[in-house]
């Protein structure tokens, strides 16, 4: 049986394509196959399927689902059948990677993200299986990739003790230069044009909406739910912020649909869905975000940051996190009080940019090659902190 070292796996994608040049670079220790979305059941593996949280396979492709065809939280028997077609495919699914895992000598098997469908299944069978896995997800800095064998996002490898960074040393008595031009998103194929440009008020907290179905919201967010409840958190904390501050909010161009009920419901909260986004940050005066990345790219042009949500941010004296709506309040009121800890932000951006992420992003890249090189000892030699 041939040993294959890393055994990479995707749909047919952009992500794909980029594999098969990787794969190409890194030999024959790897191989690129592409991912079953459908399989015929492997009975002789069942015990094993069953040995898996099937409901953690299915929940969250149902709950996302759910965001994108609203008719399923108004019809619980179609969302039953939708929900019991999953889990017959997943358990499928899951006997044939089962199968194919205990045929294969495989040292490791890298997906991208892990938290989704049709990618969780291959992942979370090969955990079980005791193959060591890596995740890919787009970078956490402009022009960079993540590659981390634990999780991505708010399931990731970096240290959440504040005293790890400032005791951090890089070894170079000089900064890094941390870039700071952020990467426009091209707007959803479906998404209609806004209007012009908006005029900013003096005073304003920059509130980024995110992509409601995107795992972010739906496994890492506990007590938001949705962009509407987002905004009615806005409209609560509005009583106690000054009266001269409003809330600025900018929907995110990959979400189809826009928000347009929302658009001119309270006057203190404004849309400038056509604004560019570093310059709703450098104007503001803090950034309010469930766990959006748009709070790592704040940190890096100095802004107080509040988050809502699970992120690996949430570092006391690096952000201000707010587990409920008492909390968010409290930070609102005392925004002109507290600030973050300078030197724990740029030990963190440092940290980040030259120990966790590897340069380029995986779908611009300037120099194949390097990138490639990166790679190729990441994972040789997986992420940990020491």
């Amino acid at each position: 049986m041939k040993k294959i070292k890393y055994l990479f796996i995707s749909r047919v994608s952009s992500h794909y394509r980029y594999y098969r040049k990787l794969t190409k670079f890194l030999g024959d220790e790897a191989h690129l196959q592409k991912l079953k979305f459908f399989a015929f059941p492997r009975p002789s593996f069942f015990s094993q399927v069953n040995d898996l949280d099937l409901d953690d396979l299915v929940n969250v492709h149902v709950e996302r689902k759910k965001v994108r065809h609203p008719i399923l939280n108004t019809n619980p028997i179609l969302l039953g059948a939708i929900t019991r077609y999953y889990r017959f495919i997943e358990k499928c699914r899951a006997s044939y990677y089962f199968s194919y895992f205990s045929s294969h000598d495989i040292d490791t098997v890298i997906v991208w993200n892990g938290m989704k469908q049709p990618n969780k299944t291959p992942y979370e069978v090969a955990k079980a299986c005791g193959i060591k896995t890596q995740l890919f997800e787009n970078g956490l800095l402009p022009n960079t990739t993540v590659l981390d064998p634990k999780g991505v996002n708010a399931l990731n490898s970096m240290p959440r003790d504040a005293n790890f960074y400032l005791n951090w040393d890089s070894g170079s008595t000089e900064k890094s230069e941390l870039s700071s031009n952020l990467v426009k998103r091209a707007p959803h194929k479906n998404r209609k044009s806004d209007d012009a440009q908006v005029t900013l008020p003096e005073r304003f907290i920059f509130v980024p909406f995110q992509v409601p179905n995107d795992t972010q919201i739906v496994c890492h967010s506990p007590w938001i739910k949705s962009m509407e409840a987002f905004y009615e958190e806005l409209e609560k904390a509005v009583s106690f912020m000054d009266s001269d501050v409003k809330f600025v909010v900018k929907e995110h161009p990959s979400w189809p649909r826009s928000f347009v009920d929302l658009h001119h419901k309270n006057p203190q909260i404004i849309f400038a869905n056509n604004n560019e986004t570093s310059s709703l940050i450098q104007e503001s005066e803090a950034v309010l975000t469930i766990n959006s990345t748009v709070g790592i790219e704040a940190l890096l042009l100095n802004k107080k940051v509040i988050t809502l949500g699970n992120t690996f941010l949430n570092i006391q004296g690096l952000v201000k996190h707010c587990q409920s709506p008492k909390e968010l309040a409290d930070a609102i009121t005392e925004l002109k009080i507290w600030n973050f800890d300078p030197i724990l932000r740029v030990q963190f951006l440092d940290y980040l940019a030259n120990e966790y992420l590897i340069k380029q992003s995986w779908n611009n890249l300037s120099n194949e090659q390097e990138h490639f090189r990166e790679v190729k000892a990441r994972l040789e030699t997986p992420y940990q902190v020491d």
